[in-house]
């Protein structure tokens, strides 16, 4: 990558090194907390369909409010259609 494409003085090469360090620890992130939440609407799935709860039940146990947990189940839905022979 030339520096001049970052704009950083082509005499801080370590600048351009730690900043693209930076956006890759970034972009892995964004994935660690997609591929919890996956999982984590995976779990409310299974939960309420083993214990017979609602979506709402599932909230309040977790101090949330029902969208968020069908969001969490939609993730995991969508997680499935994509990716049907992969976890998350």
């Amino acid at each position: 990558m030339a520096c001049h494409d970052e704009e950083v003085p082509s005499d801080m090469p370590e600048v351009l090194e730690a900043r693209a360090a930076y956006k890759a620890a970034e972009l892995e992130a964004i994935d660690i907390r997609f591929r919890a939440r996956v999982r984590l609407g995976r779990a409310c799935l299974q939960e309420r369909r083993a214990l017979h709860k609602t979506q709402q039940n599932v909230a309040d146990e977790l101090g949330v409010v029902v969208e968020q947990v069908r969001r969490w189940e939609a993730e995991w839905r969508e997680w499935q259609r994509k990716h049907p022979d992969e976890g998350p």
